[in-house]
């Protein structure tokens, strides 16, 4: 028993030394919603999530830039968000369940889930960047929340610059996407893009996305 002690102190004592890098390296699992919950900076260290735009017309990697705004509280609502004001494109999480009422509809952002919102002229993007090196399982959903007017979004799941899955979603519509052994090395980014269509009213859209090996 003395023995076991003294060899759980020495694993706990090693352990604490991993960098967040190793981490990510030995990872089984990333969640984007409990990932997010927890950030409380821009950009934190070992995270292979980041939240990004794209404001040109062309839908390739080389044009996706970061949010360049980081708020704990978004708009004096109880979520942390990345945003840009200038095209009104953000990617929060949400605190705390509250009510939205406007344009005809009233409905309700839960805690612990992901919103976004493309912005006038920009696409939001999710982007995991690989930690490792191997095959990955994605699995997600995408709904859009604001039923009462807008046109829908589109979406789309890119490995790199190369579709995997997309879709449409009409007004108030859900689409989930599932894909088993994505080949996968520390240079390769997963996106999830979220498209205005021809038009970003009312495109607040909730997503998740759960990534295994």
């Amino acid at each position: 028993m003395q023995l076991s002690k003294k060899l759980l102190l020495a694993i706990g004592l090693l352990s604490s030394f991993i960098s967040p890098n190793s981490r990510a390296d030995t990872a089984l699992s990333w969640n984007l919603a409990r990932d997010m919950y927890l950030m409380t900076e821009q950009s934190p260290a070992g995270s292979p999530w980041s939240f990004m735009q794209n404001k040109t017309t062309v839908n390739a990697s080389a044009n996706y830039t970061l949010l360049p705004t980081f708020n704990m509280e978004c708009s004096a609502k109880p979520s942390t968000c990345w945003r840009d004001d200038a095209t009104g494109a953000y990617v929060a999480s949400v605190k705390q369940n509250f009510t939205f009422t406007g344009s005809g509809t009233s409905f309700v952002f839960k805690q612990g889930d992901v919103a976004t919102h493309p912005g006038a002229n920009s696409q939001s993007i999710i982007r995991w960047a690989s930690p490792v090196s191997g095959n990955i399982n994605v699995l997600g959903r995408i709904n859009d929340l604001h039923n009462a007017c807008g046109d829908g979004v589109g979406w789309s799941l890119n490995l790199g610059d190369t579709v995997l899955q997309s879709g449409s979603l009409a007004n108030g519509g859900s689409a989930t996407f599932m894909l088993n052994s994505v080949a996968v090395t520390p240079t390769s980014s997963l996106y999830l893009v979220i498209d205005r269509k021809s038009t970003n009213a009312c495109d607040a859209t909730s997503l998740d996305m759960l990534i295994t090996r």
